[in-house]
């Protein structure tokens, strides 16, 4: 290969890694990531079919391409402990086997994103050439990109959904605020309808009071200063003139005693309603 031939390869290639990263940086979802990435693959690398595993807390997300248009985001599934993937996540180590139904290469890489984070990348491909140790540079930025992709498009998922239980967070509380503010309310009106009914029983009650003190007092000081002066006249004066009065005046006080009972009764009754 000559000069010429090499730069105009690298070209090709820089120009389909630029398509790629392009390609998935525009992508929204995580269902929408496996397309794009089926779209773009092709022109980097030869393949059958493309596997990306990333590492999460339940296990790992799955992506899923072929050659013939297939694709697939799988979320949180488990690896089957007889594959090469789980021989190579263990390990860390590169693998390749040939696949027995096929006969395709299959080769495998791990990779450390970050803390406790990693992926992986399984290729089954008909062409070994097209995988030796000069493709293992470009497997890498290709994980580099799905990998940092994948990340932010969880990240951005999270967002979302800590913003969708914020929001039911914020309607729940405004629901709870309404129904504070509507206690509240029928706290206040209660308030106020004790108070107005505390008033009218204190002003009824200062009103017995005073009735007390003037209808009871008037025939009560009759009887008693008819009482004094007893022994200042004759026996047979007070029998015939000052004692009818006496029982005069006994009778309006057994009356207003009467009627402080009665009322006494009513202001207890309207206090035990209120």
């Amino acid at each position: 290969m000559n000069a010429t031939q090499s730069y105009l390869g690298y070209k090709i290639l820089f120009e389909a890694m630029v398509r790629f990263s392009a390609g998935i940086s525009e992508v929204k979802s995580l269902e929408r990531l496996p397309y794009e990435i089926s779209r773009h693959l092709k022109y980097l690398i030869n393949f059958q079919n493309f596997r990306f595993y990333y590492t999460v807390p339940e296990g790992m997300d799955l992506i899923m391409v072929d050659k013939v248009g297939y694709t697939s985001y799988v979320l949180s599934c488990q690896l089957d402990p007889d594959t090469l993937e789980a021989e190579v996540m263990e390990t860390g180590i590169p693998g390749h086997i040939k696949c027995p139904e096929t006969g395709d290469n299959l080769h495998c890489w791990k990779f450390a994103n970050g803390k406790d984070q990693h992926s992986l990348i399984r290729i089954q491909s008909h062409d070994t050439l097209s995988l030796a140790e000069n493709s293992i540079p470009l497997i890498k930025v290709i994980n580099k990109m799905v990998s940092t992709r994948v990340e932010n498009l969880k990240m951005v998922d999270l967002i979302h959904r800590q913003n969708r239980k914020l929001e039911n967070l914020t309607v729940a509380l405004q629901s709870k605020n309404d129904e504070v503010r509507e206690l509240n309310r029928m706290q206040e009106a209660t308030i106020q309808e004790k108070t107005a009914s505390l008033k009218s029983s204190n002003s009824k009650l200062k009103a017995l009071i005073q009735f007390n003190s003037h209808q009871l007092r008037e025939p009560l000081t009759r009887v008693l200063g008819m009482i004094a002066i007893k022994d200042d006249i004759p026996q047979s004066e007070f029998i015939s003139d000052i004692l009818p009065l006496m029982q005069e005046s006994v009778v309006d006080l057994d009356f207003a005693v009467r009627e402080v009972i009665e009322r006494s009764e009513l202001l207890n009754e309207e206090m035990e309603t209120t």
